[in-house]
């Protein structure tokens, strides 16, 4: 072998013909396939992670967290009681969620809702109030029950100052309301500056509903 270079690229040549043709596509291997999102502040950390959490609910796949295959949120809740299937309504186990063990499954990673970011070891809010806001989100967005809106707004809502509207709207199109950054408006065009990409940022409407 006389050219190491040139042996990985005739493999990832290769690799990358069998990959296009498995996924019916053209271009190069990794274009179009994996896109990062930066994520700047809490409200873009809940934003993503409700979208992500709530893809098999919004495409009509599953029609509870529980039966959404493949999430975190899903197993999340199956870590509080490994050994039932039969959970009880999520806004009881939401309620219930800080007098129980929490056993964060060791892929994921843990919530840690203390005050004082300084000691902040992991997402930066309660489980019980994240499962009260996906719960209510969830039910906003089902197809079946378009439009539907319970009055009780969830406490994470109240604590970050956003409307249902909005937080509604992050939480079915978030992927198309930005372009690789997402958290307060001058955060992103800060980062975009730093990371030498431009002056344009995307989503200058939807960053400021969620940061009021």
């Amino acid at each position: 072998m006389s050219s190491i270079s040139w042996f990985m690229r005739c493999l990832n040549e290769e690799i990358a013909r069998k990959a296009n043709r498995e996924d019916e596509c053209k271009g190069a291997f990794w274009e179009g396939r994996f896109k990062s999102q930066a994520l700047l502040d809490e409200q873009a950390l809940l934003a993503c992670m409700m979208y992500v959490d709530l893809n098999p609910i919004r495409a009509g796949i599953a029609d509870s967290l529980q039966s959404s295959d493949f999430t975190s949120i899903q197993e999340r809740i199956n870590s509080l009681d490994p050994q039932d299937d039969t959970f009880p309504s999520l806004n009881t186990l939401a309620q219930s969620t800080n007098k129980r063990p929490q056993t964060t499954p060791p892929s994921l990673a843990k919530f840690d809702g203390a005050t004082h970011l300084s000691q902040q070891s992991g997402i930066p809010f309660h489980f019980a109030d994240y499962l009260e806001l996906i719960d209510w989100t969830g039910r906003a967005i089902r197809l079946d029950k378009k439009g539907y809106i319970d009055n009780q707004r969830p406490k994470l809502l109240n604590e970050l100052g956003i409307a249902p509207d909005a937080w509604l709207t992050s939480a079915k199109e978030f992927r198309r309301q930005y372009s690789g950054i997402s958290g307060r408006w001058d955060s992103m065009c800060e980062f975009k500056k730093q990371h030498n990409s431009g002056k344009w940022c995307k989503g200058k409407a939807s960053s400021q509903a969620l940061h009021p």
